[in-house]
This record gives structure tokens, sequence and C-alpha cells, in this order.
């Protein structure tokens, strides 16, 4: 959402009077490493460029009490959040890339487009990072999911 504020605005004004907004958006990047670890290697690499004073556009929601107050000044009232932790199981660092390549947004489209010999650096920073969360069957990379519910 390029204006949060207004979508969220927008959202309300065509829900019905006693309609329902449910949603779910990432918790903060460093809670993310899911997202964190290929991101902070782009970057590094001059793939993608470092995100805005504001933070990566797919973090935009990532606070509650931010999340809570855009949706209480676009009209919602009962505005409730909870964090909900996330758990993405990957047998190696090669499906991690191809998971993010597929799922990733704008993140995947640019890893899917790296020639290969690129694609090998983020690879070398993602096999440095990986040790620290090896499970019984590969790795398991922690998330929170923030989920809001309004009327």
């Amino acid at each position: 959402m390029t204006d949060t504020a207004a979508a969220l605005a927008e959202t309300r004004r065509v829900l019905r009077p006693s309609g329902r907004l449910a949603l779910a958006v990432w918790g903060a990047p460093e809670r993310n490493p899911f997202f964190a670890l290929v991101a902070v290697s782009m970057i590094r690499h001059g793939h993608v460029p470092p995100p805005g004073p504001a933070g990566p556009p797919v973090f935009c929601l990532a606070d509650p009490e931010r999340t809570t107050a855009l949706l209480n000044a676009a009209g919602f009232a009962d505005v409730r959040t909870e964090e909900v932790p996330v758990r993405f199981s990957l047998p190696d660092v090669d499906g991690y890339l191809s998971f993010v390549a597929d799922t990733g947004g704008p993140l995947g489209l640019v890893l899917r487009g790296l020639p290969e010999a690129r694609r090998a650096d983020v690879r070398a920073d993602l096999e440095d990072s990986f040790p620290r969360f090896a499970a019984e069957r590969g790795y398991e990379l922690p998330g929170v999911a923030l989920c809001a519910v309004a009327s």
C-alpha cells in the first residue's frame, strides 16, 4: 500500500456497517530472519537498495501500536492485535533460496533474475548465517506475524 492510512480508510468506507476487518502482516524485520537474511545479503551486494527511513514496505504495519492507531484513525473500533509466532522449516539453503525466489515478492523477482555468480554470493552469505537455525531435519527459521481484527 503506497498510502497505508488512505487504504485503510477506504477499506472502512466500503465495508458494511456491521462488517469486520481481519488482517495478518509481518512483524518487525529483526524478528523475521526468514526475510531479513536474504534481504541483508542482497542489500550488501548491491542487488536491492536499502530500505527508506520508514523501513521496508512489507513491514509497514509491523508495529502493533502503529497498526492500532492507523485502524482507529481510519474509523475502525474495537481494534485487537496479536502477535503469532511462525516457523519456516527448510531442508537446506538451496531450498530456502528456491522458496524465496518463488514467494518472496520483489526480493524473489530480483533473486530469480540474478546471474548465477551473483546468486552464489548471496548463497555464501546464507551458508554463514544458517547454522544458528539448525534443526533435527534441516533448518527452522522463526518469524512473527501480527494479526489484527477490527469492526
